[in-house]
C-alpha cells in the first residue's frame, strides 16, 4: 500500500493545514474551493501508556474537528470502494469476496456518524444505497465507482475531477435534495501491529460534486484494536470525532 507520508504536527494539534484546507467549503452557495496543499495523515492520540491513560482528563486535549466545516451541510456518504488486509492486493467492495468486508466498514462508519446525529443531515452508506438503485438510466454501482484517478500519486495542485466519476457522483447527487458535498470512502486497510494488535487505515475523498472538484482526500488512522472488527469500529469513530468532537 502507498500511505501518504505524515505531516509534522505537536501535541494536542490536528493537522492545522486541513483547517486551512477545509475553511473555502462553509457555503453550499461557494464557488469552487482552493486545491489542498497537502494530503494529510490524521492519526489517533489516544494515550496507551498507564501514566497517560491515568492522568486528568483535561491534561489530554481533545482532537480539533478538522472536517467540522461539513457538519451542518448535506453530504452524500458512499459505501467503501476497496479493502485489504496486511499487504495483500485490494478487492473490490463489489465482488462476491469483497462485498462482506467493505460490508462492515460501511456499517461502522453508519453507525458512528448517526451516534453523532449527522443521519439528521447527512446521507448515510445505506441511504446513499437506496438512492443508487433509483437511478435506471446508468444503473452506477456505488460500490464499484471509476475511482482510479484519486491516488496518492496525484498533483497537490489537481483538483479537477474527472469523468467517468465526476458523472457517477453529479448523477447521483442530483437525485437528493440539498446535496453537493460527497464523501467517498476510497479504501480501508488492516494490518497487524508490531505488538499484535490490528490497526485500520481509511482513505477517503470530499468532493464537490456539483464543481467536480476534489476538497481533500486525507487518510484516518484509527487505534490498535483485539481484531479486525474492532479495527474498523476504531477507524470509524475516529473519522467521526473528526467531524463533530465528542
Amino acid at each position: 500500500m502507498h500511505l501518504l507520508p505524515d505531516l509534522p504536527r505537536c501535541r494536542g494539534t490536528l493537522l492545522p493545514v486541513a483547517l486551512s484546507l477545509l475553511a473555502a467549503c462553509g457555503g453550499a452557495g461557494a464557488g469552487p474551493t482552493p486545491a489542498p496543499t497537502a494530503q494529510p495523515s490524521v492519526r489517533d492520540t489516544t494515550p496507551t501508556s498507564t501514566a497517560s491513560a491515568a492522568a486528568p482528563a483535561a491534561a489530554v486535549p481533545t482532537a480539533p474537528a478538522i472536517f467540522g466545516d461539513f457538519a451542518s451541510r448535506m453530504v452524500m456518504v458512499f459505501p467503501l470502494q476497496r479493502y485489504a488486509v496486511g499487504d495483500s492486493g485490494w478487492i473490490s467492495a463489489s465482488s462476491a469476496t469483497g462485498r462482506p468486508r467493505a460490508a462492515q466498514m460501511d456499517s461502522a462508519l453508519t453507525l458512528a456518524l448517526r451516534e453523532r446525529g449527522l443521519d439528521g443531515t447527512w446521507s448515510l452508506p445505506p441511504n446513499t444505497s437506496r438512492v443508487a438503485q433509483r437511478e435506471v438510466m446508468n444503473r452506477t454501482d456505488p460500490r464499484a465507482l471509476s475511482t482510479a484517478g484519486l491516488v496518492p500519486s496525484r498533483r497537490p495542485n489537481d483538483r479537477d475531477l474527472r469523468d467517468l466519476l465526476a458523472s457517477q457522483l453529479r448523477n447521483l447527487v442530483a437525485m437528493v435534495p440539498e446535496a453537493r458535498i460527497v464523501m467517498l470512502p476510497l479504501e480501508a486497510r488492516v494490518v497487524a501491529t508490531a505488538a499484535g494488535t490490528r490497526q485500520a487505515t481509511l482513505r477517503l475523498a470530499f468532493i464537490d460534486a456539483r464543481m467536480a472538484t476534489v476538497l481533500t482526500f486525507p487518510d484516518v488512522i484509527g487505534p490498535p484494536a483485539a481484531d479486525d472488527a474492532a479495527a474498523l469500529r476504531g477507524v470509524a469513530l475516529k473519522f467521526a470525532d473528526l467531524v463533530i468532537a465528542p
